[in-house]
């Protein structure tokens, strides 16, 4: 397997910045029974000058081995989100296999899953995975339970996924969404731009007024840019997004740009 040096420069008008900065894409899907292979998500990768990636398990799947080779064949520059079936008896113990592995430093969780199997989020905070936290309904009606969990894990590391996303469109669910900024007060709770493209087309515009309010509250060291390929579209959407992140026409000041587009993954998902 060919390995992806960092910083490597893309030779052609794809090229977006210089290798001073590194991209990280802290939220890729890589898989053979859905989605891409590896091979394809470091060619998208390439063709941004995406340095690393965060690759994270799909829903439904609970067979983590080819995600557990691409990892263990590449770590400096790949690492792994698991899944476990949070029904099996022993669900905790199954995460915790995965996690001695050594490719995975995060566990993908639904909201639904904080209701019916909360071990499985106990069990990731006291393993020190992050828990990558997906809410198809919207995180705002789920505030009040994740606030309780790190109530009682307040060291946890947590990133709210596709914006945790957001009722754009939906006026009478706005409110209970803006209950998602009360959990900046941690301090280990990420705010992920990623997804945008599920919400409304490029420049996604109407999504910059959460973003906006994700930086005032969580601070512009807590955003994390993730591609969500290959549900993004194919190489021109993922570039497309990307820019979005690297002019600065999204809302966050310039110099944090770095931060946003790969200081703060690194630290949280690649430094030791």
């Amino acid at each position: 397997m060919t390995q992806l040096p960092t910083g490597r420069k893309s030779k052609g008008k794809r090229h977006l910045l210089s290798a001073a900065m590194e991209i990280i894409d802290s939220y890729s899907h890589c898989g053979i029974s859905k989605y891409e292979p590896i091979e394809r998500v470091r060619a998208v990768m390439r063709s941004g000058d995406v340095a690393r990636a965060v690759l994270v398990q799909h829903l439904g799947e609970y067979d983590n081995r080819y995600l557990q080779d691409v990892v263990a064949a590449d770590p400096d520059h790949l690492t792994g989100v698991c899944m476990v079936d949070h029904q099996l008896p022993d669900a905790s113990g199954t995460l915790k296999h995965w996690h001695q592995t050594g490719c995975f430093r995060g566990v993908r969780l639904s909201t639904d899953v904080l209701s019916v199997a909360p071990q499985l989020f106990s069990t990731a905070a006291e393993t020190g995975l992050v828990i990558v936290l997906y809410a198809p309904d919207g995180v705002g009606g789920f505030v009040e339970q994740i606030d309780a969990l790190l109530h009682d894990h307040p060291d946890a590391r947590l990133v709210l996924t596709h914006l945790g996303n957001p009722p754009v469109g939906q006026s009478a669910e706005a409110e209970a969404y803006r209950e998602v900024f009360r959990l900046a007060r941690y301090a280990h709770v990420y705010f992920q731009i990623s997804g945008m493209k599920m919400f409304c087309p490029h420049p996604h515009e109407p999504l910059y007024t959460w973003i906006g309010s994700a930086v005032e509250t969580f601070g512009s060291d807590r955003l994390l840019w993730g591609s969500n390929y290959p549900v993004v579209g194919d190489t021109d959407d993922y570039l497309a997004d990307l820019r979005l992140v690297t002019s600065g026409q999204l809302p966050f000041s310039k110099p944090s740009i770095p931060a946003v587009a790969g200081e703060n993954a690194r630290r949280l998902w690649f430094d030791k």
